[in-house]
């Protein structure tokens, strides 16, 4: 480095040197080396060569110095991440001219690239805050302390903040309150990551804008501090149609259920405050009194309170509206808002006047009422009572007539009441007018049911103490002729016996008189035992192929004493069916009894059995001479008999144990003859 440096010295002043060598070797040649003329010449030469040299030295050094330190300057901004693109170029041919040109010429690239890029990246940013800015979504960006500190015009606009008014404030300071989920979900994702999402969630702000939204939390590390993104999908439109279906679907499944009319009418109110965000705040019903001619407060739903309000709607559910729940959960819980019940209990506002409640029922409209303080159909004893600025009154109309207003409000959370939540409230008023209607219709109709109940009851007793009666005549009649035989034949005997002259045959013969009308005495109560007895509980199955097997054989020798041919055309197989098999075989006792007295010999009594329509038939057939057309509708009534000696209940008794076993009995006459029974008995 110094070598070099002496070389540029030396070949800096060479030229000087060479002249000052000349010079002395031309006064040396001349011998005037001493002379006064070299010392005046050279001297002089010499010293004029070395200031010059040494000026321009100096001079040189300084330029040097001065590119150097411009080249320093360059790169020490280029570091920084500025370039000269508009550097003049620096004059000269030496290394450190065309170094410092050469950079001046890569900050022109440079600062065109970054330009380039610089202008991409603001085009990328703003079409970036474009989209985030004017996305239908809300969208916010909370910091680590539930700061806002981003949130996009559709946010801003729709809750009413301006942009630089809401940065910094925790999210707990623009809304009213915040259920617990939404503060869960913003604590599980700062810890878990991911993405959560709250459907159907009520949000209310501080000025009183309310929204039902889907909210999605998600988080973003920036410079590791962790952000929530919250985006908010309003879809309060759409919850408002899926609430006004499922509203008048649930409340008329309920008025179906209930069967007062205050609970009538708390249903009623609360569908209409029903949904937090999506229904009113308060909802008052008052009715026509026709008694005193006046509208008259029946039944208020609403909080007390702006405390209750919040308590009420922080407890709702997210999700789809459950009408029922509330009113399951209404003798559960203490109820809100007594203080306002008992205001409109005793609230009474005459037909003859001309308030705005009877101005929306008789003229049948809808009145909104944007400041009742200043609006003049709004009288001091209705701006007392409602105690709000704003309400909405729809009349209730069933039929050609109105029966009475819905008065409703947004007084706690101060909403706007919009031309959808009148429509809404005016479609559900419709369905409410039908079912207080159909409820007061209801009501009439049971009354007369009751009265209509009273007398069938009245009736039913009257045809008991009838049908007592005849039972009573009956018995008393067919008692009474047996009683008087078996009373004579016991004189008799004791006649006989007292006279002391064995007269055994006319004492037997007496006897057997006796047994005789004893035998149907007894017959006779047996039958009206049988006929008054209870059902049993059956729990055997049965097949009724064994009962006619079991019952013909009983009666074989009757069928042979009167030359009668018996037929069995009984279905192989026959399912079982549930029975008792005792009652079973005295149905086919008495019907194959009256088959056998109805029957000349000679004749034929067939019994089939089959299944159709998943029911076992059992038909009784015989070629007597048929049943009268008159007397088959009376066939199977209690005492009604063709024969002389007959007590009637025989065909009762078979119709009241098929009953039992929950089949049908039905009697015709035969086209070729004779007459058939036709039984038919359930499947299991």
């Amino acid at each position: 480095m110094k070598l070099g440096y002496f070389f540029k010295i030396s070949l800096f002043f060479f030229p000087d040197m060479v002249l000052l060598v000349y010079l002395y070797f031309l006064f040396r040649s001349e011998n005037l080396l001493r002379a006064p003329l070299f010392i005046a010449v050279f001297l002089p030469v010499f010293l004029l060569l070395v200031v010059q040299a040494s000026i321009l030295y100096l001079l040189s050094d300084r330029l040097y110095f001065r590119k150097l330190r411009d080249i320093g300057e360059v790169i020490k901004e280029y570091k920084k991440g500025r370039f000269f693109a508009s550097a003049k170029a620096m004059e000269g041919r030496d290394e450190l001219s065309q170094l410092f040109n050469e950079l001046a010429i890569m900050g022109k690239h440079m600062d065109d690239i970054v330009s380039t890029q610089k202008n991409e990246i603001d085009q990328l940013r703003e079409m970036y805050n474009n989209v985030v800015f004017s996305i239908t979504s809300y969208f916010l960006v909370l910091g680590e302390k539930n700061d806002i500190v981003f949130a996009n015009d559709s946010f801003c606009n729709k809750f009413q903040y301006d942009r630089d008014e809401i940065y910094g404030k925790r999210i707990d300071e623009v809304f009213v309150f915040l259920t617990g989920r939404i503060l869960e979900s913003v604590g599980q994702v700062k810890v878990e990551g991911g993405t959560t999402i709250l459907e159907k969630t009520h949000l209310l702000s501080r000025n009183r804008i309310s929204v039902i939204a889907d909210i999605k939390f998600s988080r973003i590390d920036q410079r590791g501090a962790s952000q929530i993104i919250m985006v908010i999908d309003d879809i309060t439109s759409r919850c408002r149609k899926d609430y006004q279906i499922s509203l008048i679907s649930q409340i008329s499944e309920s008025i179906q259920r209930d069967s007062e009319i205050d609970t009538v009418l708390y249903t009623i109110l609360t569908g209409v405050t029903s949904g937090s965000g999506l229904g009113f705040n308060r909802a008052m019903l008052l009715l026509v009194d026709g008694s005193s001619k006046a509208l008259a407060g029946k039944m208020a739903v609403g909080p007390d309170s702006l405390d209750e309000a919040i308590e009420i709607w922080s407890n709702l559910p997210s999700g789809r509206l459950n009408v029922l729940s509330q009113l399951k959960e209404r003798g559960e819980q203490p109820r809100k808002g007594l203080n306002l019940l008992r205001k409109v209990l005793t609230a009474h506002f005459p037909l003859d006047e001309g308030n705005l409640l009877v101005m929306a029922m008789r003229g049948v409209e809808n009145i909104h009422v944007l400041d009742a303080a200043r609006d003049e159909r709004v009288d001091q004893e209705l701006r007392d009572f409602a105690d709000v600025n704003e309400f909405v009154v729809v009349p209730l109309v069933a039929g050609n007539k109105t029966i009475g207003v819905i008065m409703a409000d947004n007084k706690f959370n101060q909403m706007p009441i919009g031309n959808d939540s009148i429509e809404l409230l005016s479609i559900f008023a419709f369905q409410a007018s039908l079912s207080i209607e159909s409820y007061n219709n209801l009501s009439l109709m049971k009354k007369e049911m009751e009265k209509l109940t009273d007398r069938q009851e009245a009736i039913v007793e009257s045809e008991k103490l009838a049908a007592v009666g005849r039972i009573a005549s009956h018995i008393a009649h067919e008692i009474r002729n047996p009683l008087v035989t078996v009373g004579g034949y016991a004189r008799r005997v004791a006649q006989l016996s007292r006279g002391g002259i064995k007269k055994e045959e006319m004492i037997y013969s007496a006897a057997q008189v006796i047994l005789k009308e004893s035998e149907r005495l007894e017959k006779v109560l047996s039958n009206v035992m049988d006929f008054t007895r209870p059902a049993p509980y059956i729990r055997e199955f049965n097949s009724v192929n064994d009962v006619i097997h079991d019952t013909v054989d009983l009666l074989r020798n009757l069928f042979q004493e009167r030359r009668l041919e018996i037929r069995l055309n009984l279905m192989e197989d026959v399912p079982l069916v549930k029975s008792d098999f005792n009652q079973m075989k005295q149905v086919m006792l008495n019907l194959l009894q009256n088959a056998i007295d109805i029957t000349q010999g000679g004749g034929a009594i067939e019994i089939a059995t089959c299944v159709k329509e998943k029911r076992v038939q059992i038909a009784v057939r015989d070629t007597g001479p048929g049943i009268r057309p008159d007397d088959l509708d009376k066939l199977f009534e209690p005492f009604f008999t063709t024969k002389v000696t007959g007590v009637g209940l025989g065909l009762a008794i078979v119709k009241k144990i098929i009953t039992d076993h929950g089949g049908d009995i039905i009697a015709s006459n035969r086209p070729e003859g004779g007459a058939e029974f036709l039984i038919s008995l359930e499947l299991p």
